[in-house]
């Protein structure tokens, strides 16, 4: 018998940096591909030598931890990707949109993290959060957005300082500007243009990801800043 394929995770899959991540999983991983939309996530399935589509709706569990693929036993690597935006000012961001950023951007990833933490620990896994490098401060307008990311960042050191003796270990990465569809929201809302030579590649944070996998036994990266090197 060969060897078994490690087995990646990818939660927000179909968006620009989970895409990216896929893409650069696909050769040598079982992947598991989470997100919201069941058709596109059985359409990327099928272009890939060997992957799943396991749908979960963050914002929708009301608490409840989704349900584990029967196939899903083992985890060597959880990549949270997915991530919602809404800008707003603190007067007028009702509080309806303040839980649903949470529920994404901060409960839908405790849920499913804590779901998958058994699989997790029978490989001491790895457990990787795409975070944002907003947690160094909270822009005007944004502050449902950043409090749901600081919440996230203290969300995955807990974790971290939980799961070490366990052999499970976990990294956030901060990216700054990235060239998605969710920056080109981003930009709208404050007024200006789309501009993807000035941010980051998708592809540059998947490498980070790979990068984080490939830290020697010894090691343990816990945390990765990455800024696009040309910035106004």
């Amino acid at each position: 018998m060969g060897a078994r394929r490690p087995v990646a995770v990818v939660v927000g899959a179909t968006g620009g940096i989970g895409r990216a991540v896929v893409d650069l999983f696909a050769e040598d991983h079982t992947l598991w591909l989470v997100g919201r939309d069941e058709t596109a996530l059985k359409t990327m399935a099928a272009t890939l030598p060997e992957a799943f589509g396991w749908q979960v709706d963050l914002a929708g569990s009301d608490g409840m931890p989704p349900e584990t693929p029967a196939d899903l036993r083992l985890v060597d690597v959880l990549v949270h990707c997915a991530g919602m935006f809404e800008a707003g000012t603190v007067l007028e961001m009702p509080e309806q949109r303040w839980r649903e950023i949470f529920a994404v951007n901060v409960f839908g990833v405790v849920e499913l993290t804590k779901t998958l933490l058994p699989a997790l620990r029978l490989t001491r896994g790895r457990v990787i959060v795409v975070n944002s490098t907003v947690v160094t401060r909270s822009p005007a307008g944004r502050s449902a957005y950043a409090a749901s990311k600081q919440a996230l960042r203290v969300f995955t050191e807990a974790l971290h300082q939980e799961e070490l003796e366990r052999g499970v270990r976990v990294t956030s990465i901060y990216p700054g500007r990235v060239a998605t569809e969710m920056q080109r929201t981003v930009r709208r809302r404050e007024g200006g243009p789309f501009e993807p030579e000035r941010y980051l590649a998708a592809e540059t944070v998947a490498k980070a990801v790979r990068s984080v996998l490939a830290t020697p036994p010894d090691a343990h990266l816990t945390e990765f800043v990455l800024e696009p090197a040309w910035r106004h």
